[in-house]
């Protein structure tokens, strides 16, 4: 397992800079956000629309900048499949996105979205290997700190032990 922490872009700043929606609490960002440069050119993994469904079944909605296109669908649009794994764009990783409104009260909701795309990668052959997983939870520090973000690389099932690393990061630490 492979684990570590360090700055990203700030997520408010960039959306806007991209004409898109701010996230606020909890969403899906492309993998390719801090260097597209307009919203078209959004890459995004092939778990994404896989995990937004499984979202939207316990009640959480992905508050992703990417207004354009409905990515609940089943469009392939800017999805990087499984089958692309060896070209250059699908190295885009996973990417979630942590509020700091999600701090106050709301951290129950950090579990669940992570325990939701620990399921959907386990789960589902299509998105991912589940012993060899990329993701990137981009974390909003309190009082306009900006992000960071934490680099994950290993087990599906190590995903939900996240969320301590998450919290430390609000807290500062």
């Amino acid at each position: 397992m492979l684990k570590r922490t360090m700055d990203f872009v700030d997520v408010a700043a960039r959306s806007r800079e991209l004409g898109c929606r701010v996230p606020v609490r909890a969403a899906l960002l492309p993998g390719n956000f801090p260097t597209a440069t307009y919203p078209d050119e959004f890459c995004y993994h092939a778990a994404t629309p896989h995990v937004r469904s499984a979202w939207l079944s316990v009640g959480l909605v992905d508050e992703g900048p990417d207004q354009a296109r409905d990515m609940t669908q089943s469009s392939s649009i800017g999805i990087v499949s499984q089958a692309d794994m060896n070209a250059e764009r699908a190295k885009v990783p996973l990417v979630v996105f942590l509020g700091a409104s999600l701090s106050n009260g709301s951290e129950w909701r950090v579990a669940i979205a992570l325990g939701m795309i620990s399921s959907v990668i386990a789960s589902d052959s299509r998105c991912a290997s589940p012993r060899d997983v990329r993701l990137d939870v981009v974390v909003e520090r309190p009082d306009d700190r900006g992000c960071a973000c934490i680099e994950y690389q290993g087990d599906a099932f190590g995903i939900v032990a996240l969320v301590r690393d998450v919290r430390r990061v609000w807290a500062g630490s």
